[in-house]
């Protein structure tokens, strides 16, 4: 009997590790090895009543990392900006050393991440051709030519992969397929002022200071990062991916969501200091007002080549994602209708 190969799920009961656990495990072909904090969550173990392994390592700890990965054949690596930003104790420790707390999640995101290649780096013989499946974003430093240079959520990913894996590692490197995510069409939980603000007059209004004829992609990250790692793991190595279901401008999303639920609604593009002031929370401001302005220039993809999931289709690989007007269709909105 031919053994199952080990896939290495990196944030196993997180959002995107989640998604890439669930759907390698319905391939038998496949073991999955999920990475946690802590394997005895709840979490954890509607995993292993699933069929997978679990176990314990911390992305700050690079020898756990490097017995996690050991023997593995294919990892998926997803880092996490948003946790070190929004802890209270981490922002404490910000005020303490003098930055910002968007410049302390991007340390930590930054060494984490790294700690990921450097662990990676050591099993890359028992990888596969295309085993180092990672999660990533374009970099805004670079992709704007300095006009972004503190976009911290971007350029903390990208400063590692592909940045400091391919100058350091070129073995693995060279087994690498780097995957961008959309804008979450969950997003609209953490910015509702920004995305369905009422007006005065009942009517709904997005504001964001993206140009309004700029495409954006939009992804349903709980339901397709699985379906898409899934997809690229059988392409060949070293190409550059946006994991999307739909791309459409803002006024087109508004004009979509608007059909689906009734609402009067608008988009108005705002300056950055307005998004700011509607997102309430300062450094969140700043942090995707930052974000929102860079998708009209260079975009959101930082005017990159990817590829997308009807590139996959063309390949022959199958790659199913859900669309914004199925996700709007399966939301229940009477929250944001009811204001």
């Amino acid at each position: 009997m031919t053994a199952k190969k080990i896939i290495c799920v990196i944030g196993a009961t997180g959002n995107q590790g989640g998604s890439v656990a669930r759907r390698f495990l319905q391939d038998p072909r496949f073991k999955v090895r999920g990475v946690t904090r802590d394997k005895t969550s709840a979490a954890s173990q509607e995993l292993v009543a699933l069929g997978a392994e679990m176990v314990n390592a911390d992305l700050d700890n690079l020898e756990s990392l490097k017995a996690a990965f050991k023997g593995a054949n294919v990892i998926f690596s997803v880092t996490q900006y948003w946790e070190p930003f929004m802890r209270p104790d981490c922002r404490e420790q910000a005020k303490q050393q003098g930055i910002s707390c968007r410049k302390f999640a991007y340390n930590v995101e930054y060494q984490q991440g790294k700690n990921i290649a450097d662990a990676a780096a050591t099993t890359v013989d028992t990888l596969d051709e295309n085993g180092f499946l990672v999660s990533t974003l374009s970099h805004a430093r670079k992709c704007s030519n300095g006009e972004y240079t503190e976009l911290y959520h971007f350029d903390a990913k990208a400063d590692i992969f592909p940045d400091y894996v391919a100058a350091k590692y070129p073995p693995l490197a060279a087994k690498m397929s780097c995957i961008q995510t959309g804008y979450f069409m969950t997003s609209h939980k953490i910015l509702p002022n920004s995305y369905f603000q009422k007006l005065e007059d009942g009517s709904i209004q997005t504001r964001f200071p993206t140009s309004p004829d700029k495409p954006v992609p939009h992804f349903a990250v709980n339901e397709d990062m699985g379906n898409f790692t899934y997809a690229v793991y059988q392409m060949p190595p070293g190409k550059n991916y946006m994991a999307c279901g739909s791309e459409c401008s803002w006024p087109d999303f508004n004009a979509l969501w608007g059909k689906i639920t009734g609402a009067i609604v608008s988009y108005k593009q705002v300056p950055f200091d307005e998004m700011v002031s509607d997102t309430g929370d300062r450094d969140l401001g700043i942090e995707t007002a930052q974000m929102f302005a860079y998708s009209s220039c260079p975009g959101y993809d930082g005017g990159m080549e990817l590829l997308k999931a009807e590139d996959l289709r063309k390949a022959g690989i199958e790659c199913p994602m859900t669309t914004l007007e199925s996700y709007f269709r399966s939301q229940d909105w009477s929250h944001i209708l009811s204001k």
